[in-house]
């Protein structure tokens, strides 16, 4: 169970860094292109986070702290999702 949850939270990480990249091209410059490539790369530094976390722990037997290192990543992934469309949204309406 622990495994799947990290792939789900790998895959939503790799879709954000996709939307992310999307969204970067969108924003025209100024304080918002500079924050948004900084934004970018704290994303794809969690992506691969979540790769080697998903690495280190394969072997590992399940367990409840194994099952809530999990979930809490699954739950920061769609995070970073809604904050991302958050900031779509406020582009879009400027």
């Amino acid at each position: 169970m622990e495994k799947v949850l990290l792939l789900l939270g790998l895959v939503v990480m790799a879709y954000n860094v996709l939307y992310g990249f999307r969204l970067k091209r969108a924003i025209p410059g100024g304080v918002m292109g500079e924050r948004g490539g900084q934004m970018l790369a704290l994303i794809a530094f969690f992506a691969l986070a979540y790769l080697a976390v998903l690495v280190l722990t394969w072997s590992e037997p399940s367990s409840l702290l194994l099952l809530l290192l999990s979930l809490i990543l699954l739950l920061g992934a769609v995070f970073v999702y809604l904050v991302l469309r958050l900031v779509d949204a406020i582009v879009a309406s400027l």
